[in-house]
């Protein structure tokens, strides 16, 4: 502009500046706080010279106006005054635009939210739109598990295992069997590692690799047990359950009955549905890893939807719905306090289940349930008043209700004897795959072949179990065992003089005063004998 007025530093700016005021510019009256706003911008904005063409004619040479400075000023802020008003509707307007703008771009990424979804809704979306996939003739499936034998004794014999396809594959049919006699509460345990790079016995179930494998079997067991095409037994829900608990009390009473007081959907009738599966993690985030991790395994299936995830702490969530799974199949835990949410899970399903009419089916699938017993009893007497630890009642009352289905449990011994080679070495296995009683497997020195030298109606003891390896291996003499094969176990007959030990002097030096672990002894005090049953 080429004004005197618009120059910088003029007087005619100084003078007209101060009635540029929210109180001046506006009548006088206290403006309100946008109007307040709009009349400071104003002082900061440049003004342009089609605001100020009234302005420009007034201040003219020749003009009527030029020669007053009042009358000057007089103009000046009548001409602001309109430029103020005309720069309070822009920047209103402004603002508006900049509203409309942020609510368009979070519309957007509402929408773009909504559309993105969790990724297993939209995986499991896209599964189910495709059709069921044709079955390659070429394709190698696992081997079918081996029939049982007759021994010289008449017991039905299953053969050592050749391959992890078919131990998962063994694994789901001696469940499927049991599930068809009536059975509701399964155990299943064996390495899910080579025993050369794994002992199951003390290892850390925590570890990844392990994890990882555990997670991989536990989906390959729920395919076989939805492929299965027979029908479960129908079940009276009320006399299943009190088969299954036994007359134990749930662990929380009054838990168990404030969570019936809520509503939940009825039973649907599932005569003419697919079988569906619940795999059961320890916390959402191991879910959550799984999901993503083992995704092209899971999706491998025609029908993945029937293989669902959850995990221990979600019965007690207000947004659960109850339990919807024909089975529940429960891995990975880290550490003995998970078992007491294992049973806090069992129960409240169970309890719901049965209200809507029901009978709910339980899988304990590769827990190392003998390892945590131990640790039970450790973390008892190392930090007795740590909250969260499991008890002794955990196995007495609650796992002692599973039946085993599938079992392998090996066993690495030294013996030191007082003659050539000194140290000796034998190794062997406990086995047990339903219908078949429990084997004790001998690992050959020479070919490292296993064969059977033992079956039992009932679950050995780790001690008998060490015992009839030492018999097998020709070390009875060594150890100080006796002829008596039966006195190995704990179902020898009472010892007719309490107080007094009835094992020689030999035995006693190398196994010590202790016979047993504080689970397989006490045989009145557990709630069931299901666990020991073959």
């Amino acid at each position: 502009c080429s004004l005197p007025l618009c120059r910088p530093g003029g007087r005619g700016v100084k003078a007209a500046m101060p009635a540029l005021s929210p109180m001046a510019v506006f009548g006088g009256a206290a403006p309100s706080a946008a109007t307040a706003f709009a009349a400071t911008r104003l002082q900061h904005i440049v003004v342009d010279t089609n605001r100020l063409q009234p302005l420009a004619a007034a201040l003219a040479p020749g003009s009527e106006f030029t020669g007053s400075s009042s009358e000057t000023a007089s103009v000046v802020s009548s001409a602001l005054g309109k430029a103020a008003s005309a720069a309070f509707v822009a920047a209103a307007g402004a603002v508006l635009r900049r509203r409309q703008q942020r609510s368009s771009i979070l519309a957007r990424q509402a929408e773009a939210t909504a559309k993105k979804d969790s990724v297993a809704k939209q995986t499991l979306a896209n599964l189910r739109k495709r059709g069921v996939k044709s079955v390659d003739p070429n394709k190698k499936m696992p081997p079918k598990p081996d029939p049982w034998q007759l021994d010289e004794l008449g017991n039905r014999v299953f053969p050592w295992p050749k391959s992890f396809a078919e131990i998962v594959q063994t694994a789901a049919y001696s469940s499927m069997e049991l599930f068809m006699k009536g059975e509701t509460r399964i155990e299943v345990d064996f390495p899910p590692l080579p025993l050369a790079d794994l002992d199951w016995n003390v290892c850390d179930t925590a570890e990844t690799r392990i994890v990882d494998a555990n997670i991989q079997h536990a989906i390959a067991f729920c395919k076989f047990l939805i492929k299965d095409p027979r029908k479960f037994p129908k079940l009276d829900a009320d006399e299943a359950l009190k088969r299954a608990m036994a007359g134990a009390e749930p662990q929380d009473v009054d838990a168990v009955t404030e969570m019936l007081e809520r509503r939940f959907a009825k039973a649907e009738n599932q005569d003419n549905m697919k079988r569906s599966v619940r795999v059961i993690f320890p916390n959402k985030a191991e879910m959550l890893r799984a999901r993503d991790i083992h995704y092209e395994k899971w999706k491998k299936m025609d029908r993945p939807d029937l293989i669902r995830r959850g995990w221990y702490d979600e019965v007690n969530e207000e947004t659960w719905g109850g339990p919807f799974e024909d089975v529940y199949v429960y891995i990975i835990a880290q550490e003995s306090g998970e078992l007491t949410q294992i049973r806090n899970y069992v129960e409240k399903a169970d309890a719901v289940a049965m209200k809507q009419g029901r009978v709910l089916r339980h899988v304990l699938f590769n827990l190392n349930l003998n390892k945590f017993r131990n640790d039970i009893q450790f973390y008892k007497t190392v930090t007795p008043f740590k909250v969260g630890l499991a008890t002794p009642p955990i196995h007495f009352d609650f796992l002692s209700t599973f039946r085993n289905s599938y079992f392998i449990r090996f066993g690495k011994y030294t013996m030191t004897v007082l003659r050539d080679p000194y140290n000796i070495d034998y190794v062997g296995a406990m086995y047990h795959a339903f219908p078949s009683p429990w084997q004790t497997f001998m690992q050959d020195r020479t070919d490292l072949a296993y064969r059977c030298v033992d079956v039992q109606d009932k679950r050995p003891t780790i001690i008998a179990f060490k015992r009839r390896l030492q018999r097998a291996f020709g070390l009875s003499k060594e150890a100080g065992l006796g002829p008596d094969i039966v006195m190995d176990d704990v179902y020898r007959p009472l010892n007719p003089r309490p107080g007094t030990i009835d094992r020689g002097f030999t035995q006693v030096a190398r196994e010590g005063f202790g016979d047993f672990m504080w689970w397989e002894g006490d045989l009145e005090t557990e709630i069931s004998d299901r666990w020991r049953l073959a």
